[in-house]
């Protein structure tokens, strides 16, 4: 909640205090669930390289404990963070992972790892398969109680949106995905959201960008 609101250093120290507690008591399990916590804070404050590095140290130690439940979560998670670092192969596949670990009513997993994929489609050319894909987390977002969700499905088709050459429908879809994080007064998701579509903008401006060409 703290990140959420911007108040990252407090995040990060509340955080760190837990995850002590939680191995000095023994309990490396939930110290390394708690990774998933770390990699939200990184990921809202637009560290991508310690989001990155969490939850990677959060999927390895789950790995090591045997603990597959929570690791299809968190591979997903650690495909997010390598697809903003621009790592696309690794993303895909720690997105695969995570997806077949996971089971089909999985909200976490499902929705985190599906909006992967889909960018991951609609920037190798496949754009019926990536809005395919951002369709069905649109429809999982809307079987969720947390305006973040939907939000997120939004920012998700915003991406591809930009991708495939649609600045304008890209800005509605931004707009809504900022209209649903401040329902929960989310304020740092608003400011990725901005923070995000400012870069898809300057990223539609190169050459190379043209997803239809790919």
């Amino acid at each position: 909640m703290l990140a959420e609101l911007g108040r990252f250093e407090q995040a990060r120290s509340l955080l760190s205090e837990t995850v002590a507690q939680l191995n000095e008591r023994g309990l490396a399990l939930f110290a390394a669930y708690a990774m998933g916590a770390a990699w939200r804070i990184e990921m809202l404050a637009g560290d991508d390289v310690a989001a990155e590095r969490v939850a990677r140290q959060g999927c390895e130690e789950l790995e090591r404990l045997g603990e597959h439940a929570w690791l299809s979560t968190h591979a997903c998670q650690l495909a997010d963070a390598l697809y903003a670092l621009g790592r696309y192969e690794e993303a895909e596949q720690w997105a695969l992972r995570g997806l077949a670990l996971g089971s089909k009513d999985d909200l976490a997993t499902q929705h985190s790892g599906l909006r992967v994929r889909s960018r991951l489609l609609a920037r190798s050319g496949d754009l019926s398969a990536a809005f395919a894909l951002a369709e069905e987390v649109n429809r999982l977002s809307e079987t969720s109680d947390d305006p973040i969700d939907p939000g997120d499905a939004a920012l998700n088709l915003a991406e591809i949106l930009y991708l495939t050459g649609d600045p304008a429908r890209a800005e509605e879809m931004t707009a809504r995905a900022i209209d649903w994080y401040q329902r929960k007064e989310a304020t740092a998701y608003v400011a990725r959201a901005r923070r995000l579509a400012a870069r898809w903008t300057a990223e539609s401006l190169t050459p190379h960008h043209d997803a239809r060409s790919t």
